[in-house]
């Protein structure tokens, strides 16, 4: 073009404030400035006062995120068979019982036939049921069936149990060894239990709280910014090593971010690395004024840039790629208390169980013993 060039330097794109332009943009309207030196986004606004010239990155801003472990996003201990499996599970309990509780009255009859006499009563419901308990959970019990027909049952239910305990735990090890790739979309970051951060840049902060789509709006409201405490803005360094660190997704722009990726990630840390698209338009564009008499001459300046590979170049030069998962599986992490939480639930629930029934045992036992000592 023959011409020199002036930089002007500017603390934001550009949005409007009190009715007009600042930043880049207000540069451009106001005349001070005839191209941008930087990319900027796709608005609608923005189409009536700027010319679109190219995009010279595929660099974009996406929520970025480890794929959480399984037991993060679902209770493992539902997870070893399907359910079909556990209603057949259930049906062979049920089968057991039937098949357990006339054996012991088979046997209390034969008993009574060849001594002449009760030897001793027959199981009730509530011993078979702990005796099936006992099997499931490859516990003892102290109830048995004497005859040989109640033995090779008994042998049998415990055999059965012991191959379905055996395939249970060896699922348990395998599932606490799997990530989950549930999160596919923006309603599933929103409705999952993962925090979220956003890299502190205008267009981040302008974006995220302008945004108007429900979702975008409740992920703003309810993840970034939600009321009474302090919006989730951070820098790009700070935000990366949480993302290495614990179940995060993190709003950045992945040509800068990636690079950080690369610096901090163990080799086995950058496997799994799942990406979700925010801004709905996240394409940078050059862009000059709309009525500029260069317009032309700029498509055709940048359009030469891209076919001799020079923004290739450049590109490759300051912005990383995702980087490509080399080793897989890496260091073992402990299990930590959101994958047994389920199992301390059901210790809880338990425990309360068994002292409520302790108490209302207490309870019957002295309300019998008042009974017998009135009579």
């Amino acid at each position: 073009m023959n011409a020199t060039r002036v930089v002007v330097f500017t603390e934001t794109w550009g949005y409007v404030v009190n009715g007009s332009y600042n930043g880049m943009i207000g540069d451009l309207v106001r005349g001070a400035a005839d191209l941008t030196g930087t990319v900027i986004f796709i608005t609608k606004p923005r189409l009536k006062i700027l010319e679109y010239l190219s995009y010279p990155s595929t660099a974009t801003v996406m929520f970025v995120f480890r794929q959480p472990s399984l037991s993060y996003q679902n209770n493992l201990f539902v997870l070893p068979f399907k359910p079909n499996v556990w209603f057949c599970i259930f049906g062979v309990i049920m089968l057991m019982m039937v098949i357990i509780s006339v054996n012991a009255q088979w046997e209390s009859i034969k008993m009574d036939e060849i001594n002449n006499i009760h030897m001793k009563p027959k199981p009730s419901t509530g011993d078979i049921a702990m005796m099936i308990i006992g099997a499931v959970t490859q516990q003892g019990t102290y109830t048995e069936l004497k005859g040989t027909l109640g033995r090779v049952v008994m042998f049998l239910m415990f055999l059965l149990f012991l191959f379905l305990y055996t395939s249970y735990s060896a699922n348990i090890v395998a599932l606490l060894q799997s990530s989950s790739n549930e999160i596919k979309t923006l309603t599933d970051l929103l409705n999952s239990k993962m925090e979220l951060g956003v890299e502190d840049t205008p267009y981040n902060r302008y974006f995220f709280s302008t945004a108007t789509e429900p979702i975008r709006k409740a992920i703003y409201e309810k993840k970034i910014a939600p009321r009474g405490s302090k919006p989730k803005f951070m820098s790009l360094d700070e935000g990366v090593k949480k993302l290495q660190k614990k179940p995060f997704a993190f709003n950045m722009f992945v040509g800068g971010g990636y690079r950080l990726v690369e610096r901090f990630f163990l080799e086995h840390e950058k496997c799994g690395l799942q990406e979700i698209q925010y801004i709905q338009e996240n394409k940078p564009w050059l862009t000059c004024k709309k009525s500029s008499p260069f317009k032309e001459i700029y498509k055709i300046g940048l359009t030469r840039n891209h076919e001799h590979g020079l923004n290739d170049r450049v590109n490759r030069m300051i912005y990383a790629k995702k980087p490509p998962c080399i080793a897989h599986g890496g260091l073992f992490d402990s299990v930590n208390m959101t994958d047994f939480y389920p199992a301390l639930l059901m210790l809880i629930y338990g425990t309360i169980l068994a002292v409520a029934l302790m108490f209302i045992e207490i309870l019957h036992f002295h309300r019998c013993r008042g009974k017998q000592y009135s009579k």
